[in-house]
């Protein structure tokens, strides 16, 4: 037998050598110098939860008929979408509050490629890498990318296309792999699914092994639910219900500083008068808009009042004025002085002048510079200013603010086209187009040039005025004698029920103008009585 060669034994001294004599061998030493590392890999940033799935064309006509808000019934349990809203659940694109169950076409969690951070640690916590994932290329010092799927909505044609996405903030990703060997950036693969248009990574893997994802932690920070209909051409058509009608009472506009009252505290008085309120309530935690139904605030939600806890108001603040109807508007005041004292030029900010350069100009002294002139009720200056410059309401101005009708027009309050006193009748004839090949007779003119014209051809400004199409000046509205008619006793009643004009008989900020109902024994603002100084 012939003897056995000795096993070749590589010492430190070997080991330089070879070093030395071949660079190609720098990788193999590393290897063999290498402790074995456990790796964590991690991915945070923004991205969530997506799911896109077909529903029946039933489902799609269903929903449109009734003005279904997806996110409503997304978000909401089943008593409450069969109960508050009436709605069929059988009929809808998916279970009440289970939105993420219409999946069949597929069903994604993960880090949105263009919104997400890429961490590798080692088994110490010192960090071996952290990239942008939107600045990686795939190619250099970059892991590989790999799309698994593709969903697009338009290749579903003829269906119906149930789009459902949860947008949250966190970690999505975290695993450890175990290396024998240094970590190498280039053996990694993030591997993303493409749901129209947005790619999501959900998995990854390293040399060819995929790393199980044993945790992390998001925060949801918006949802969006879409429907669409797919035609068989590959048109799509997105849903769009319109608003549905719960019958809530109307919000409208915030008052401006000078029309708004003070803050009120709320153990000490309460709103007289059904609206929206801006309220303090959570014991000062929570500011916002709250409904008074005469004995509560609350929110209208699905048609019904749902009063919040009462023991917790801390202030409320409304109009300085009653807002059923805007002819009980006060006279606007002026919003700006001129700086120059010695000019004292006080009036609203669209009477001054204006040059080729955008710059306002004093009317009065030509100056540029100009104070605006506090309204505020909670301050010493702003209630100074409202002493001083606002005016009350004036019953005379406030009828001239009665839109006149045209021939299709609802009178400005019910029974005003035939309410009669005396021999006085409100008679909108003179408006009146029997002819259609007649124009339309001019309702409204200008007060600085010579048009004349219809309402319909005006614009409004901020402050509801309208606004002349030829120079961009107030319009006023022709006189063509409506009547005015005197207001009786507060000890006199109406001869039938119905809706009136009355000067409410309440605590300030609300009294004053405004409209009453008579039921032939009390008067009643929506399910409040009041009392009145007057009506007509």
């Amino acid at each position: 037998m012939a003897p056995r060669k000795p096993h070749n034994i590589v010492t430190t001294d070997t080991v330089d050598t070879i070093e030395s004599e071949n660079p190609d061998h720098t990788k193999l030493l590393e290897v063999l110098k290498f402790t074995p590392c456990t790796y964590r890999i991690s991915m945070w940033g923004y991205g969530g939860e997506k799911v896109m799935g077909t529903v029946d064309k039933k489902v799609w006509d269903y929903c449109n008929k009734n003005s279904v808000v997806l996110s409503d019934i997304a978000w909401n349990d089943e008593d409450t979408v069969t109960q508050d809203m009436k709605l069929d659940p059988e009929r809808l694109p998916f279970p009440p509050g289970s939105w993420y169950e219409c999946n069949n076409i597929t069903h994604v969690h993960g880090v949105s490629r263009n919104a997400g951070t890429l961490q590798i640690e080692d088994e110490n916590g010192d960090e071996v890498y952290n990239r942008r994932i939107e600045d990686l290329d795939g190619i250099n010092d970059s892991p590989e990318f790999e799309c698994r799927e593709e969903y697009w909505v338009g290749t579903h044609r003829g269906e119906i296309v149930f789009v459902g996405c949860s947008n949250e903030k966190g970690t999505f990703f975290e695993g450890d792999i175990e290396l024998t060997q240094p970590f190498d950036i280039t053996k990694l693969t993030l591997i993303y699914d493409d749901i129209d248009g947005e790619e999501l990574i959900n998995s990854v893997m390293y040399d060819g092994e995929d790393i199980d994802n044993w945790g992390g932690s998001t925060d949801g920070k918006s949802s969006d639910f879409y429907m669409y209909k797919v035609s068989k051409k590959g048109d799509v058509e997105d849903y769009d219900p319109g608003e549905r009608d719960w019958g809530h009472p109307p919000m409208g506009y915030s008052p401006s500083t000078w029309e708004s009252s003070p803050k009120l505290k709320f153990d000490d008085v309460k709103p007289s008068l059904p609206g929206y309120y801006s309220v303090n309530w959570g014991h000062g935690s929570t500011y916002g808009t709250l409904y008074w139904d005469g004995s509560n605030f609350g929110d209208w939600t699905y048609g019904k009042f749902h009063p919040v806890n009462q023991e917790g108001m801390v202030t409320w603040q409304g109009y300085n004025w009653d807002t059923s109807s805007w002819v009980n508007q006060p006279p606007v005041p002026p919003d700006v002085q001129c700086s120059n004292k010695k000019c004292g030029w006080i009036g609203n900010g669209v009477d001054r002048i204006e040059d080729n350069e955008y710059n306002d100009h004093c009317p009065e002294c030509n100056g540029t510079d100009f104070d605006w002139i506090d309204y505020d009720p909670d301050t010493a200056k702003g209630r100074k200013n409202r002493e001083k410059y606002c005016k009350p309401w004036d019953p005379v101005e406030a009828l001239k603010r009665i839109p006149v009708p045209g021939p299709e027009s609802i009178p400005p309050f019910p029974g005003a086209d035939t309410m009669t006193e005396g021999k006085d009748t409100f008679d909108w004839s003179p408006l009146d187009d029997e002819d259609d090949d007649e124009p339309p007779q001019p309702d409204c003119e200008c007060v600085q040039c010579e048009w004349r014209g219809t309402v319909d051809e005006t614009s409004y400004d901020d402050d509801d005025n309208m606004i002349c199409p030829e120079c961009g000046e107030t319009v006023e509205l022709i006189d063509y004698g409506t009547t005015t008619w005197d207001w009786k006793a507060k000890d006199t009643v109406p001869d039938a029920p119905g809706e009136y004009d009355v000067l409410l008989d309440l605590a300030w900020p609300h009294g004053g103008p405004g409209r009453a109902t008579w039921d032939g024994k009390t008067w009643k603002r929506g399910v409040v009585t009041v009392k009145i100084n007057g009506w007509k």
